[in-house]
């Protein structure tokens, strides 16, 4: 399913669909300023490209 709104940058309607959902885990960052990653937890996110400008919209789905 297409988003349902035009893209933000052109004001056009004409998505890709990326046809994998991405995982994107948890970073935290530690006392020192380092930063680590929870690969436990994280966001499922499908990425739309508008096809006139190749802008990229993200959507969240939670687990």
């Amino acid at each position: 399913m297409t988003p349902k709104i035009k893209c933000p940058n052109c004001d056009q309607n004409e998505w890709l669909e990326n046809p994998e959902l991405n995982y994107l885990p948890k970073v935290i960052r530690m006392d020192d300023g380092k930063y680590s990653v929870d690969v436990d937890n994280g966001i499922h996110v499908k990425m739309w490209r508008c096809n006139n400008c190749m802008y990229v919209m993200q959507f969240w789905e939670p687990d």
